[in-house]
């Protein structure tokens, strides 16, 4: 079966638009500005030879090629321009609530693994997690997560540690060039925990932790929960930059469909889904 890459995207928004591989080449933005890149360039990308590993490169593809931003992995909330409404939403659901339910927004990395984790302490129903606060829930909170599991599913999104080692330089958070290319160890170890935590569980509980890795960039870092009535997000931005300054958002579900709780949720269940990019484990 063929691998997803970017570039199976990017042909098939270029194909809609009756683009030749010429005419795209002329368009394509650079990442340190201005635009035009080869033929061959273009050629190598479809084809998955060559990646792109700039967000912001693949923001403006998606604009140039009329994609939508998840077919990407990216977000379709602006942080540089919160104001932004989402595309389908109406005058009743854009009036809902200016701040989208959102409690706290920092972009402080004080409290960041306490945030993650008192949205879990508080979680009812099915909780979802993914990004690299998977690494520190494995490291201290079996307790807290085997407690959840009494109550509902939890579905855990962990990437996928062979992916990422061959695509380490999308770790722009990492400043260390040698810590980013052993990243995938700790990815390692993660899943490893995991599955021992798994093997530890009783018979009953077992089928309610659900394990997947994902081969993609997704834009979010998430804990969430939500019981169907009350609901709870936890979240940073990926894709945001600089990378340093990336806001991290606690929020409460709110009524609608289009707030920034379902779009978060739904991102994490669309890769959840997608079975070209997130497998079992």
């Amino acid at each position: 079966m063929m691998k997803y890459h970017y570039g199976l995207t990017i042909r098939e928004g270029r194909e809609k638009l009756k683009m030749t591989q010429t005419q795209l080449a002329e368009k394509w933005p650079q990442a340190g500005g201005g635009t035009g890149v080869s033929v061959n360039y273009v050629s190598d990308v479809e084809r998955g030879i060559k990646h792109i590993s700039d967000p912001q490169t693949l923001r403006r593809l998606c604009r140039i090629l009329q994609i939508p931003l998840w077919k990407m992995g990216l977000s379709d909330y602006d942080p540089f321009n919160p104001s932004t409404k989402h595309p389908n939403s109406n005058q009743e659901n854009a009036n809902h609530n200016e701040n989208n339910g959102i409690v706290k927004l920092t972009d402080s990395p004080f409290d960041r693994i306490l945030d993650y984790k008192n949205c879990l302490v508080e979680a009812k129903g099915d909780c979802f997690i993914s990004g690299t606060s998977m690494i520190h829930l494995t490291d201290d909170s079996s307790d807290i997560l085997q407690a959840k599991l009494a109550t509902g599913n939890i579905y855990l999104l962990i990437l996928n540690p062979d992916w990422i080692e061959r695509n380490a330089s999308i770790l722009t958070f990492i400043e260390d060039d040698e810590y980013r290319q052993e990243f995938h160890h700790e990815i390692r170890n993660s899943i490893r925990k995991l599955n021992q935590l798994r093997k530890s569980l009783p018979q009953d509980l077992i089928s309610r932790l659900k394990i997947k890795t994902y081969s993609t960039v997704f834009p979010y870092i998430v804990t969430g929960f939500d019981d169907g009535e009350t609901g709870k997000l936890v979240f940073e931005i990926t894709d945001y930059i600089p990378e340093k300054k990336r806001p991290r958002f606690t929020l409460h579900k709110l009524k609608g469909k289009h707030t920034l709780f379902e779009q978060v949720k739904n991102k994490f269940f669309s890769i959840w889904n997608n079975h070209s990019i997130s497998k079992e484990i």
